[in-house]
């Protein structure tokens, strides 16, 4: 969470611990003796640096330097990465690596299993693991593996046949995702669903600053222009939070300013947080601190004054 938010994750912890089902994500692993090689030319993210077992965020962008998807990576054998992103973008991503893996020595597949969120102090107990990782820290289950995200917010990747999470503990209530989508909000975690997909350079999403994007690593689809703005320009929007009243508008929707017609961002993604839906937007710097309207709705945003940062995930050992 940015340390200018005054914002607290009391809102996603009150109550008991839980584990929830997350039907918005979809997981792919991706094998082979290239899987490594093959996400280097592909992602922002640098894959030569990484040891194994660990976790890294980054994203697939378009020749034009746009995202098409982000992701989270589990790099778990020199052969083989788990890949999480959103399950709306699960079918235009396969589509879209399909014509570079045919000249690769990897395959990609789509798994059966979905992850699980859980949140709370007491959540290990529900999965019934012994040691609760901190932020950023991969621990490797003999169900799989769970990445520490923030105090008291946790991801489970189930990996291989023994998934033995009690099924009548995983809740699949909107209460629940609610919680995790507001938690994600908080700390910055920006998304991208088909909705976004193709809108947004990295620098709009605060990739660069999150430690998403690689700028020493080479060549990769998308990175000449991704380059040249950071290392000769200025972007021109950032990612922003902000708060508006209920219903949550819907990703993508545009911003503009109050006394006038002229677009100036967007809504990456929102979020049901108490009283009020969470927002992360992408805005430029003369926004910050001031109202915007959503177009479709004429409602106001009030934009927090600091652009914020997702806190970079450590490429941990698991314990």
């Amino acid at each position: 969470m940015s340390e200018h938010s005054p914002h607290t994750l009391s809102a996603v912890e009150d109550g008991q611990p839980a584990i929830g089902s997350l039907p918005g994500e979809t997981l792919f692993a991706l094998q082979g003796t290239d899987a490594s090689t093959f996400l280097q030319g592909q992602t922002t993210a640098d894959f030569s640096r990484v040891e194994v077992p660990c976790a890294i965020h980054g994203a697939f962008c378009d020749v034009k330097g746009r995202v098409i998807a982000d992701f989270l990576a589990l790099v778990v054998a020199d052969d083989r990465i788990i890949l999480r992103l959103a399950a709306d973008l699960a079918d235009l991503l396969e589509a879209h690596l399909a014509k570079y893996l045919m000249f690769s020595k990897a395959t990609l597949l789509r798994l059966d299993q979905a992850p699980l969120g859980l949140i709370g102090s007491g959540a290990m107990e529900l999965l019934g693991a012994s040691h609760t990782p901190a932020a950023g820290q991969l621990i490797e289950l003999s169900q799989g593996w769970l990445l520490g995200l923030e105090t008291h917010i946790y991801l489970f990747i189930p990996d291989g046949e023994n998934t033995g999470v009690m099924t009548g503990d995983v809740k699949h209530d909107d209460a629940f995702q609610e919680s995790w989508h507001a938690a994600a909000c908080l700390r910055g975690e920006a998304r991208i669903s088909l909705a976004t997909t193709g809108k947004y350079l990295p620098q709009d999403l605060n990739y660069d600053l999150s430690g998403w994007v690689s700028f020493d690593k080479g060549c990769y689809t998308g990175q000449e222009i991704i380059a040249r703005l950071h290392w000769r320009g200025t972007p021109k929007r950032r990612l922003y939070r902000g708060f508006t009243e209920l219903p949550c508008p819907m990703p993508g929707a545009a911003l503009r300013q109050a006394d006038t017609d002229r677009a100036i961002g967007s809504i990456v993604n929102a979020a049901v947080l108490s009283d009020r839906a969470i927002l992360l937007l992408e805005t430029t710097a003369d926004a910050a601190g001031n109202k915007l309207v959503i177009q479709e709705a004429d409602r106001e945003v009030l934009v927090e004054e600091q652009a914020i940062t997702f806190s970079e995930m450590a490429h941990h050992q698991p314990e």
